[in-house]
């Protein structure tokens, strides 16, 4: 701030302006004029010369005291400071330049020195020189201007960094022509005795010496003024600052207060402002460069990486990478622009990976800003020691939340047994209002975070006091015992009120993890945190961090330690890992091996739910590696340990699915139907219920759509499918919604031709596997996108990519029992590029597999494909043993719908010896069976060949 008495005050006047050199400011009208600080030194040293030659040399020596600089900079400046007067350089009203010399100020100007009161009165104004204009604050701008028009005591509120100061005096500026006797700006940081405040106030107004009552001689000289009075960084002297306002209001009728603060002032009157972090790009946005600078937070970085020095450059790849760094900064202006400093030292992607390290990469700030704004350490820090010692510590143990937490959880972990007097739900209301802790309190209870930056400081002050061991033992224990209720209300509550509840735990897990199984770290603890996370991986469809974790905490267990005490954890272990490589990794023999191990352990521990759990897990693995006979002993062993509706109901389910798979379609019906009527509406929560870590509700509703279709109901087929699909999606469980699509949605849609359908049927599969990192279900999807392909038409795009699918799909082992109706397609596609010994081939190999196995349940098909590829290879009379055997089977099976293809291929070659009315007779009896679904692909082919061969 300028310290020149106001004797040597002097005002230079040129055209609109009035320039005052000692106070550095340049007014036009009642406006000031924003401009850089160099921009006025080279201004000031040519006003002081009219008319005369000022040298390059000189005026570079007059901007960049003691610093070597290219002629290019000051050509810089003088274009800034012609812009900022308003003049084209063509026709040079002010400052015109003499070629390779330097420049001259041609207009008329006047001086005049201000007496004491003049100066105070006529243009007061000591607001810091700001060298570039606030980004991304124009609202808060507009807003704050408009309530200091309502309100004389305005208060901007917001953590450090956000940037308060720089909007306050920007709000300033732009409120200076409305108060007759000008702006009086005081920065409270550097004070450390409150009672001084009225002193400095003084001082800044310039006021005589002073002796005796420093606030009654503040009153009498503002009485009668109309003044701004802006009070900056308020937190550290916030009672004082208080108080000194309470008077000013009400003793000077004129005088109107603009304080900056963490925190509220809490005087009568005062209309708070909290200023919002800079607007960011939402997540996975995939912006381009031109749409991500719409957005605040990036223009300022962009801005200030570009002002450094360096040579950067925004472009669409730069776009996502500073979008990262602006998120991982909370949008915190100070941080924003400290972290845009070390571009040219780093470049972006350095800066993203070495945010982890926030507090040792973000300095070097500019040399004119306050000392505890150059580093985001001591801006933090700087605020950390205003709090008092149980403010810091709870402050400290709040920093193990890697995100959100509620009250119990802050509780649980920042309180200390041994110094009991800690209010923690009072220590967290007065973080929240010191702006160090933001709380969202829409629901129905308030949560809770640390802005990340805040989060890094107090972390390593946590690390320093020596406590982290120990208030990351709290957090872990406290997981436990919250995560252990969980897994009752998993299958209580919907996906999504379970979600709700527990689904931000996650970080703190991973966290929790991190810390256990490091060297200094309790690994004993790790494991029971593993346990007690194993739902929320599976709600969340993590499959493969549950993997990851599961396999870390059986390492840290020894062998010999499985009939011990802790023998129930490593049974859950074991099951979790079955599960997770089936999902992961598809079905190879160490999901079985998984959970033969889990079931061992239940056994021994006489656990009935334990057995039915790892009994499931058996049967699935088995159903997906083609062991039919095996999975259904399984199924009937759960069936035999079943104790309640729900588990009834899912061992009907799987007793459905393997009678499905080994082509006893009536069986598989029996039971979807007696699973159907098992009354479990009682028992099961509003969104459907997740058993085993599997939303069996879901797969419920998608049980019987496979069987409709095979049975001759196209329309129901369609709408359960439908219904499977929207329970899945609305269950918010990707695991289950990948199910519902690429087991049930996609094959009915394509059997029924609905092409367009299940065109996005299959690109949502894919997405949604992408986004979970779920494998194997991203082969499914990409083999359906194939065989749309081939069912299009296009054989030539789709043979190769259904034939590269498959031997990804034999080498995950997902649900082999799905690979022989590729085949068909694969077959199909084949034939029809004239590959018919190679199609041949590949279906009598299916059919000897499928009859090896028992997997029956496509064999009709089977049969009937290789019909057609004889009958093309002109070998009639094979091909119509092979329609007839695929006929009776189909009849046996009761699969009227490919009863009905195979009535259609049979009647075509019957017709094609000549037998016109055989082969419709023959057609007309399978048709007429079907009460619906007249319009489906199969029907509509089967009503146009009746007719012609009508």
């Amino acid at each position: 701030m300028p310290s020149a008495s106001a004797a040597s005050d002097v005002v230079t006047f040129f055209g609109e302006f009035r320039l005052y050199p000692a106070r550095h400011l340049l007014v036009k009208g009642q406006e000031t004029i924003a401009i850089g600080s160099r921009a006025l030194d080279i201004l000031i040293a040519l006003t002081e010369r009219p008319g005369e030659l000022v040298t390059k040399d000189e005026l570079i020596a007059r901007a960049w005291p003691n610093s070597i600089v290219e002629e290019s900079n000051l050509r810089a400046q003088i274009a800034v400071l012609r812009k900022a007067l308003g003049e084209d350089q063509a026709a040079a009203s002010y400052i015109a330049a003499v070629p390779s010399r330097g420049y001259r100020f041609i207009a008329p100007l006047s001086r005049s020195e201000l007496t004491n009161g003049a100066a105070a009165d006529a243009a007061s104004n000591n607001l810091p020189r700001q060298l570039t204009r606030p980004i991304g604050r124009e609202e808060a701008i507009e807003i704050l201007a408009g309530r200091a028009q309502r309100s004389r005591l305005v208060s901007i509120v917001g953590p450090g960094g956000i940037g308060k100061t720089t909007v306050g005096i920007r709000v300033a500026e732009e409120l200076y022509s409305s108060y007759e006797h000008g702006v009086c700006f005081l920065d409270l940081a550097p004070l450390r005795d409150p009672s001084s405040l009225p002193s400095v106030l003084a001082s800044e107004l310039r006021l005589p010496e002073i002796t005796g009552d420093t606030v009654s001689l503040l009153t009498a000289h503002l009485r009668d003024k109309r003044m701004l009075l802006v009070f900056d960084s308020c937190e550290l002297v916030l009672d004082a600052a208080a108080a000194l306002a309470e008077i000013l209001l009400r003793e000077a009728p004129g005088v109107g207060i603009l304080a900056t603060s963490r925190e509220a002032l809490r005087v009568e009157g005062e209309s708070v402002y909290r200023l919002p972090a800079l607007d960011m790009p939402p997540l996975g946005s995939g912006l381009t460069a031109v749409d991500a600078l719409r957005f605040p937070a990036i223009r300022l970085f962009v801005d200030r990486a570009t002002s450094s020095g360096g040579e950067f450059t925004f472009d669409d790849d730069e776009a996502p990478i500073v979008t990262h760094i602006c998120r991982q900064l909370d949008g915190i202006a100070l941080a924003i622009e400290l972290a845009a400093g070390r571009v040219e030292a780093f470049g972006t992607r350095g800066i993203a990976e070495l945010l982890n390290d926030r507090l040792r990469l973000l300095t070097g700030g500019r040399r004119t800003a306050l000392p505890r704004h150059q580093t985001l350490a001591a801006m933090i820090d700087w605020s950390y020691g205003a709090l008092s010692r149980e403010e810091q510590a709870v402050l400290r143990g709040l920093s193990v939340f890697a995100g959100e937490f509620g009250r119990e959880a802050a509780e649980a972990v920042a309180f200390d047994a041994q110094a009991n007097e800690r209010d923690v739900p009072g220590q967290l209301a007065q973080l929240v209002a010191k702006s160090l802790l933001t709380a969202d309190t829409r629901g129905k209870a308030a949560r809770y975070r640390l802005l990340d930056t805040t989060r890094a400081f107090a972390s390593s002050k946590l690390h320093e006091a020596g406590e982290a061991s120990l208030v990351v033992e709290r957090l872990a224990r406290y997981l436990c015992e919250t995560l252990g209720h969980s897994v009752e209300e998993v299958e209580t509550l919907s996906s999504q009120e379970w979600l709700l509840k527990y689904g931000s735990q996650i970080n703190d897990v991973r966290y929790v993890l991190d810390w256990a199984f490091s060297d200094n770290g309790d690994s004993e603890l790790g494991v029971a945190v593993t346990v007690s996370a194993i739902p929320l991986w599976y709600q969340l469809s993590l499959v493969d961090e549950c993997l990851t974790c599961v396999h870390r905490a059986l390492n840290a267990i020894d062998p010999g330690e499985k009939r011990d005490g802790r023998a129930r954890q490593v049974m859950q272990l074991y099951r979790a890992l079955g599960l997770s490589q089936a999902f992961k990794v598809g079905f190879a023999p160490q999901a079985p091996a998984a959970f033969a191990k889990a079931l061992e352990i239940a056994e021994e521990l006489g656990d009935a739910d334990a057995q039915a759990e790892a009994l499931w897990g058996l049967w699935i693995a088995q159903v997906g590696m083609g062991e039919y006979r095996a999975s259904r002993e399984n199924a009937d062993r759960f069936v035999s340990l079943a104790r309640s509706s729900l588990d009834r109901f899912i061992g009907d389910r799987m007793l459905s699915m393997t009678l499905f798979c080994m082509g006893d379609l009536r069986g598989a019906r029996r039971h979807a139907d007696r699973m159907l009527e098992h009354d479990v509406s009682t028992e099961l929560p509003p969104g459907g219920f997740v058993r085993f870590k599997f939303g069996q509700s879901v797969s419920a509703r998608i049980q019987p759509a496979q069987l409709l279709w095979m049975q001759g109901f196209p329309d129901q087929a369609v709408r359960a499918a439908d219904a499977a699909r929207e329970a899945a999606r609305s269950s918010g469980h990707a695991i289950s919604l990948c199910e519902a699509l690429a087991r049930w949605s996609c094959p009915i849609l394509v059997h029924v031709g609905d092409l367009e359908a299940a065109d996005s049927a299959v690109t949502e599969l894919l997405d949604l596997a992408r986004l979970n990192g779920l494998g194997p279900w991203e082969v499914f999807g990409r083999c359906w996108k194939a065989a749309l392909l081939i069912q299009r038409g296009l054989p030539e795009r789709g043979v190769p990519l259904l034939s590269n699918g498959l031997e990804e799909l034999r080498q995950v082992k997902l649900f082999n029992l799905y690979n022989v109706r590729f085949v068909c397609f694969l077959a199909e596609g084949l034939a029809s590029l004239r590959k018919h010994a190679e199609a041949k081939s590949l279906v009598e190999a299916a059919i000897a597999a499928s009859e090896d196995k028992g997997e029956l349940w496509y064999i009709t098909e089977l049969y009937r494909l290789k019909g057609e590829i004889l009958a093309q290879c002109e070998q009639g009379d094979e091909a119509e043993q092979c329609y007839l055997h695929s006929l009776e089977l189909a009849r046996q099976q009761d699969a009227l719908s490919l009863e009905l293809r195979s009535a259609m291929s049979l009647s075509q070659s019957v017709a094609g010896r000549g037998d016109r009315a055989g082969a419709r007779e023959l057609l007309a009896t399978v048709y007429g069976r079907f009460s619906e679904g007249l319009d489906t692909a199969d029907l509509r082919v089967a009503k146009a060949f009746l007719a012609e061969l009508s």
